[in-house]
């Protein structure tokens, strides 16, 4: 993938490395990112996701050493609340009720129901419900397993020791954190955007099918005023998006770098498990990486050109990963 610029035994690693299973989770596209980094010889000294959701590229790119440091901003409180309690001294708390809480319906329902105010009961409450609900989606899913859990049972992706040690090897990274915000989008990016070596990764809520997947997520003006919002940035960002008609006619206007990228999901909103997905990368840097050979093999990711043609009316998500990435318009 790319130039050649970064050697293969330097990329940051694909696999997941968050501690949250999330639907639309970015952490395999993280090498990437990095090359993209790298060919525009960017020294990122804050490495800042406004929509951070799992944070899987922002950990993946820390853990490297290819970045200095991450701010993190979700607006949703649950997840702002287990990133601060995981990047500080509650970290050792959290590992602990990891390994003893009750994993059961009664138990998904309680917490399910309930309303903390503090950190640390937000942060148990997130990381509870995303790993035994359905696709790791907090506020409108049920159980792994069902209510009767008859075929399999809900801490089937709740690994205990794993996860809480996993908690604390995050942990130790906090001196590298900058900050962690529960803020709009719009009010974190003021915050850093006049700051050195602040890079921006934008990984906005889907534009289909995203009320089934978020707590907060964009109606068609929202989309619109992000695409307006981030055209008039000068701190360098890059942004993906699912692959919709509506986001390439929302961009097809700006000068920006472009991508199309062919991956498999484990949540993927319309094909569920295991569906090879499509997305969309703009940014404004100079240069993203070249796209992969014709004839390359599919093994979890393939680069494509954003190219400029019509097609009939087929639906973006739904292109078989070998054809050709095209602009699809009218």
């Amino acid at each position: 993938m790319g130039d050649g610029v970064v050697d293969k035994e330097d990329l940051v690693v694909a696999y997941t490395r968050s501690i949250l299973r999330y639907p639309g989770g970015k952490t395999r596209f993280a090498p990437f990112i990095q090359e993209a980094l790298s060919l525009n010889k960017a020294r990122v000294r804050v490495f800042a996701e406004p929509f951070c959701g799992g944070a899987g590229v922002a950990i993946s790119l820390l853990e490297a050493g290819q970045v200095d440091s991450v701010a993190l901003n979700d607006s949703d409180p649950l997840i702002a609340a287990l990133w601060r309690v995981v990047f500080s001294e509650d970290a050792q708390w959290l590992a602990e009720q990891v390994r003893v809480v009750p994993l059961s319906v009664d138990e998904w329902k309680r917490l399910k129901a309930s309303t903390p105010t503090s950190d640390r009961d937000l942060a148990l409450k997130a990381l509870y419900l995303n790993r035994t609900s359905f696709n790791g989606i907090l506020h409108k899913s049920g159980p792994l397993g069902g209510w009767n859990q008859t075929n399999r049972t809900l801490d089937v992706r709740f690994p205990r020791e794993k996860l809480a040690n996993r908690i604390l090897e995050l942990s130790d990274l906090s001196d590298r954190v900058r900050s962690i915000r529960c803020f709009d989008w719009r009010d974190f990016v003021d915050e850093l955007k006049q700051d050195d070596g602040v890079f921006l990764y934008f990984d906005p809520p889907y534009f289909h099918k995203a009320e089934q997947l978020y707590g907060h997520y964009f109606n068609l003006a929202e989309h619109i005023a992000f695409r307006d919002f981030v055209e008039e940035l000068t701190v360098p960002w890059l942004l993906s998006y699912d692959d919709a008609r509506e986001i390439r006619e929302l961009y097809k206007p700006l000068r920006v770098s472009a991508r199309v990228i062919d991956s498999t999901y484990s949540a993927h909103p319309i094909g569920g498990a295991s569906f090879v997905g499509r997305e969309l990368f703009f940014s404004n840097m100079k240069k993203l990486p070249s796209p992969d050979e014709d004839g390359c093999t599919h093994i979890g990711m393939s680069v494509k050109q954003y190219q400029k043609r019509k097609r009939a009316s087929e639906s973006a998500a739904r292109i078989p990963w070998t054809q050709a990435a095209v602009e699809i318009t009218d």
